[in-house]
């Protein structure tokens, strides 16, 4: 392990990539290409990720993507920040995961690909999660362990929206669960604005609509998040697969406390408790059991989330190089009011260690 990485004080949980050209131009399969340029810009020259024509997400023009960063540059920029590893996601793939089956499964796999050099420029360090759309369940099966078994993936990425219809607790989703428990690594919930199927999307102007993109930004992640945790409680997901671990990322954290106290109102009411089939466990004891939420730098109610779920089911996360993050972030967190210096130890490294299995020590 490099020193630079041992004396890191965080590890980010999230943080997220935007895919160079290449992936597109060389690893996508040839097909395809004639769909997508990636990253390219539109007419107002700010980047965006184009396919048939159209910009996902829908950014207003205030927004330009920022350029891909090549994985010597992200170094510097966790040497900067004092961050000793990052778990990298993506941005371009991530969307891709409402698109089409083709497009979706093409540009994932292409993103194993790509990843698994960019990651080699320092492999103590950087890290990935492989994005698994779920339009096929046997080609999400197949893609997860392409990416986990061959590609040096350490976690496997779904999005919480529904697919054709099906929730993530539809029982045709199970064979996904039972190969990423069996794989041995997490399975991380991780939304993005922009598709059509989210909840309350229809509200502002529809989810593809520019110009309501600010209140859209706002819906898609906690709300979406909520539904995909209430799905994976109450729908019995927990309870059958009990050695899934759990991620839920880039939404903000104290919505958990009040959203498990919510559940179990209902999973404690005799009433009620017929309708969500056989649980054994409370939904804050499934969460303890098996699941993080990651924390925004700088948001104030961090201590409230702290005090509702315990120090160690929140991990720190930047979402860096995203529009909305910043500079700065482990300094952020750190001045942080509420928060004691051991609870910030476990929440800015020691919990990302134990989530993702990475091999680094405790802060101890």
């Amino acid at each position: 392990m490099t020193d630079t990485a041992k004396d890191g004080l965080a590890i980010d949980a999230d943080g997220h990539v935007h895919e160079a050209d290449l992936m597109f131009t060389e690893l996508l399969a040839p097909a395809l290409r004639a769909r997508t340029r990636g990253w390219a810009l539109n007419e107002d020259r700010n980047r965006r990720f184009i396919v048939d024509g159209i910009e996902h997400p829908p950014f207003p023009k205030e927004i330009s993507v920022r350029k891909p960063m090549a994985a010597a540059d992200r170094l510097k920029v966790l040497d900067k920040e004092r961050i000793a590893a990052a778990v990298l996601y993506p941005s371009a793939a991530l969307v891709a995961g409402y698109l089409d089956a083709g497009m979706a499964f093409a540009v994932a796999e292409a993103y194993q690909d790509w990843m698994e050099d960019y990651v080699a420029t320092d492999p103590q360090r950087l890290f990935y999660a492989a994005p698994v759309p779920l339009h096929d369940i046997a080609r999400a099966v197949a893609l997860a362990e392409r990416g986990v078994g061959r590609k040096g993936a350490i976690a496997v990425c779904v999005r919480p929206n529904p697919t054709d219809g099906r929730r993530l607790d539809d029982p045709r989703h199970a064979p996904l669960f039972e190969a990423v428990s069996s794989l041995g690594v997490p399975l991380v919930v991780h939304e993005s604005t922009g598709c059509p199927d989210t909840a309350g999307g229809d509200r502002y102007g529809g989810m593809m609509d520019p110009a309501s993109y600010a209140y859209n930004h706002i819906i898609s992640h906690p709300f979406e998040q909520m539904m995909a945790s209430m799905a994976l409680i109450c729908g019995g997901v927990l309870e059958r697969f009990p050695a899934l671990r759990v991620g839920f990322m880039e939404a903000g954290c104290s919505w958990v406390p009040y959203w498990l106290s919510r559940l179990d109102e209902h999973l404690d009411n005799r009433k009620l408790r017929p309708y969500f089939g056989r649980l054994t466990l409370s939904a804050h004891e499934y969460f303890a059991r098996q699941c993080v939420v990651s924390c925004d730098p700088d948001d104030e109610t961090i201590a409230l989330a702290v005090a509702g779920l315990g120090a160690e089911r929140i991990v720190f996360a930047t979402d860096y190089p995203h529009f909305d993050s910043e500079g700065g972030a482990v300094a952020a967190f750190r001045a942080a009011a509420g928060i004691d210096a051991a609870d910030q130890r476990r929440l800015l490294r020691d919990n990302a260690i134990e989530f993702y299995r990475l091999p680094f020590p405790a802060s101890g």
